[in-house]
Protein backbone atom coordinates (compact mmCIF):
# COMPACT_ATOMS: atom_id res chain seq x y z
CA UNK A 1 0.00 0.00 0.00
CA UNK A 2 3.34 2.40 0.18
CA UNK A 3 2.49 2.80 -4.03
CA UNK A 4 1.13 5.78 -5.06
CA UNK A 5 -0.47 7.24 -8.52
CA UNK A 6 1.46 9.16 -10.26
CA UNK A 7 -1.53 10.86 -11.98
CA UNK A 8 -2.77 11.26 -7.83
CA UNK A 9 -0.19 11.91 -6.02
CA UNK A 10 -1.56 11.28 -1.53
CA UNK A 11 -3.89 8.47 -3.06
CA UNK A 12 -2.84 5.09 -2.43
CA UNK A 13 -3.01 2.39 -5.20
CA UNK A 14 -5.76 -0.16 -5.17
CA UNK A 15 -5.20 -2.18 -1.92
CA UNK A 16 -5.56 -5.04 -4.39
CA UNK A 17 -2.88 -4.51 -6.41
CA UNK A 18 -0.85 -7.56 -4.53
CA UNK A 19 -3.49 -9.76 -4.21
CA UNK A 20 -4.43 -9.82 -7.90
CA UNK A 21 -1.47 -9.81 -9.75
CA UNK A 22 -2.69 -6.71 -11.66
CA UNK A 23 -0.41 -4.26 -12.68
CA UNK A 24 -1.35 -0.60 -12.84
CA UNK A 25 -2.28 1.88 -14.10
CA UNK A 26 -5.75 1.58 -12.51
CA UNK A 27 -8.73 2.64 -14.45
CA UNK A 28 -10.91 5.00 -12.49
CA UNK A 29 -14.46 4.43 -11.44
CA UNK A 30 -17.28 6.08 -13.43
CA UNK A 31 -19.03 7.22 -10.32
CA UNK A 32 -16.86 8.40 -7.80
CA UNK A 33 -13.53 8.73 -9.85
CA UNK A 34 -11.11 6.55 -6.99
CA UNK A 35 -8.80 3.78 -8.00
CA UNK A 36 -10.98 0.43 -9.13
CA UNK A 37 -9.28 -3.27 -9.13
CA UNK A 38 -9.61 -3.14 -13.23
CA UNK A 39 -6.83 -2.60 -15.28
CA UNK A 40 -7.13 0.01 -17.13
CA UNK A 41 -7.58 -1.75 -20.32
CA UNK A 42 -10.45 -3.31 -18.85
CA UNK A 43 -13.74 -3.06 -20.87
CA UNK A 44 -17.29 -2.17 -19.79
CA UNK A 45 -19.06 0.61 -16.54
CA UNK A 46 -15.52 0.27 -14.20
CA UNK A 47 -16.82 0.38 -10.43
CA UNK A 48 -14.52 0.65 -7.57
CA UNK A 49 -15.76 -2.06 -4.72
CA UNK A 50 -17.43 0.56 -2.57
CA UNK A 51 -19.98 1.97 -5.19
CA UNK A 52 -20.03 -1.68 -6.74
CA UNK A 53 -21.76 -2.53 -3.14
CA UNK A 54 -23.82 0.20 -2.84
CA UNK A 55 -25.26 -0.22 -6.89
CA UNK A 56 -25.60 -4.11 -5.44
CA UNK A 57 -27.73 -2.98 -2.71
CA UNK A 58 -29.56 -0.66 -4.95
CA UNK A 59 -30.62 -3.03 -7.64
CA UNK A 60 -31.37 -6.08 -4.50
CA UNK A 61 -33.91 -3.36 -3.18
CA UNK A 62 -35.46 -2.81 -6.20
CA UNK A 63 -36.87 -5.99 -6.76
Amino acid sequence: MDEYRADRPGRPASPTTAATGVQGPFAECVLCRETTEHPESHRGITLCPRCEWLEAQRSACSG
